[in-house]
């Protein structure tokens, strides 16, 4: 008898486009392949003690990412480094950022979704994840963000505090190249997959004037020239606009050397 197809991994958004971008961790976690373990501040065991109990990098080799979109979901981050055949074990950091708010790209993706897209928003305070991946982590995520520069945003423009009281004095995100999509009436805002589709068909941009979301989501995977079709109607009509990120290009950027702590150093354990 033939053997059953395997299930696909809960964190592949290809065969779900309609739940992009899934739920954020819920808090402080450290992600060990498809579990994300509780993390909490206290003595004596230290998150670098944790990471070498797993045989992982330490955090002076660990670059601090914010994750927007379903990079945020443990499984989705999870999925991606295992089909790199990269380590899976990654600490994530809850926090809020300033200054930054998060909306969608103008452009559709690969798997029929519209993704996430961080936008320079004054006053704006966004509840975030920020990970520290190590360099084979971050060329795997790199990897898998075509549409995307990744780029070093300061915490004089964006301040962020994450668990534990850490306040960094600079991390990395990924900015969209085709800039951030309009809606009509709408201020920037991470929505969900069929109301972003509804609010494209609402404002005439092709092949998404099905009323089911799940048939446009479809056709759009299907096919490359609808997906560019979308992107050209949304930039020339003026349905994208620039980030206005105050980014510079991404340096070599070290959790321990970025790090402030805002009182004292905080302890982890799982």
């Amino acid at each position: 008898m033939p053997r059953a197809a395997r299930d696909p991994s809960p964190g592949d958004l290809a065969h779900r486009p309609l739940d992009y971008p899934l739920a954020p961790v819920g808090g402080p976690r450290l992600l060990v392949d498809d579990r994300a373990h509780v993390l909490r501040p206290r003595r004596p065991r230290t998150l670098d003690a944790l990471l070498r109990a797993h045989g992982a990098a330490p955090l002076a080799r660990r670059t601090p990412v914010l994750a927007i979109g379903s990079n945020a979901a443990g499984e989705v981050l999870a999925h991606k480094l295992s089909r790199s055949g990269v380590s899976a074990v990654v600490p994530l950091l809850t926090g809020v950022v300033r200054n930054l708010a998060v909306g969608h790209t103008a452009y559709v993706a690969r798997g029929g979704y519209v993704p996430a897209a961080p936008v320079h928003r004054t006053g704006a305070r966004t509840r975030v994840v920020l990970q520290l991946l190590d360099d084979d982590q971050l060329a795997a995520v790199d990897a898998t963000e075509p549409g995307y520069d990744r780029v070093e945003l300061a915490a004089r423009h964006y301040p962020l505090v994450v668990a534990g009281g850490f306040r960094p004095t600079g991390f990395h995100v990924y900015a969209a190249r085709d800039g951030a999509l309009v809606l009509p009436g709408r201020a920037p805002r991470l929505l969900r997959q069929s109301e972003v589709l509804a609010s494209l068909r609402a404002a005439g941009v092709p092949h998404t004037d099905h009323e089911d979301p799940a048939d446009v989501a479809a056709g759009l995977t299907s096919s490359a020239e609808r997906r560019d079709a979308v992107r050209a109607h949304l930039a020339r009509h003026g349905l994208a606009r620039p980030h206005r990120l105050r980014a510079r290009p991404a340096t070599r950027l070290r959790w321990t050397e970025a790090l402030r702590p805002a009182a004292g150093p905080a302890r982890w354990r799982r």
